[in-house]
């Protein structure tokens, strides 16, 4: 049976930082893959999306899972290739629920004067399909399992699981007594836990109801939920390489087996 294998193609939260101090990490939005020798899930479309479909030179059936649609995590989608190629079927899934659909919201990113190129122009194969949190799909050689996380407008965690390994997402959360046993629960147990650890515990009062985890709380989840290895992601706009390399310090001390994420980081599970 083959490997599970993580890519990271986007660490960043919010917006872009391209630039000298974040060139080790990275300055993309939100992107990674999920994939086994048979099946490719990507997660999230923002900026790293570019970079995903630039390797990608085969025709083949893809899955993304958006874990919900603020704009850096479905900003990439006009600038990935394969959706201008009728070679590709792409399933894309959300938990989205508002007045706007899934479609309607990457429809109305690409519609003038946004965008020179409507979504209904793309010769691509693509569904939308809008899931609630706790649906547990199969999707190839994956289960994935989802879960209502803390953010506004609400988020989705998802839970990989194949071959008896597990790898846990949990992006856009902000921790706190109401969300604690069910995510803790969720997490038991994973391989691997990537978890949101946006701001540093001293930045964090400022920052509250913003739907973003202090690194602090992340270890206390990694924890109680007995993980294997911890990944810190969605890093704040401001922090530089600098800063990121004191916080993964830091969280080694109480974490031992924690990394921060970085572009083109491959994990296999």
């Amino acid at each position: 049976m083959s490997a599970m294998k993580v890519r990271y193609w986007g660490v960043r939260g919010s917006i872009p930082v391209p630039g000298e101090e974040t060139s080790r990490y990275g300055g993309n939005t939100s992107c990674l893959e999920v994939r086994t020798d048979k099946t490719r899930i990507i997660v999230d479309g923002g900026t790293g999306l570019r970079l995903l479909g630039a390797e990608l030179t085969k025709p083949e059936e893809l899955f993304m899972l958006f874990t919900h649609l603020h704009w850096d995590h479905i900003q990439g989608i006009p600038f990935f290739h394969p959706i201008y190629s009728p070679d590709y079927q792409i399933h894309i899934y959300s938990g989205h629920k508002a007045d706007v659909s899934l479609e309607g919201v990457l429809k109305g990113q690409m519609q003038a004067p946004n965008f020179p190129v409507e979504l209904t122009q793309l010769p691509a194969a693509m569904t939308f399909n809008e899931v609630p949190h706790g649906t547990v799909l199969e999707l190839g050689d994956f289960v994935v399992r989802t879960i209502r996380l803390n953010h506004p407008q609400d988020a989705t965690g998802l839970r990989f699981e194949h071959g008896g390994r597990s790898f846990v997402h949990l992006t856009d959360h902000e921790h706190n007594d109401e969300f604690a046993q069910p995510i803790f629960d969720f997490c038991k147990g994973a391989d691997v836990l990537s978890i949101d650890a946006m701001f540093t515990p001293e930045e964090y009062p400022t920052f509250v109801g913003w739907g973003h985890c202090h690194w602090m709380q992340t270890v206390e989840i990694a924890k109680a939920a007995g993980v294997k290895k911890m990944i810190l992601f969605h890093h704040a706009p401001a922090h530089t390489d600098n800063d990121m390399d004191l916080i993964q310090a830091n969280v080694r001390e109480h974490f031992p087996n924690t990394d921060a994420a970085f572009e083109g980081m491959i994990v296999e599970i």
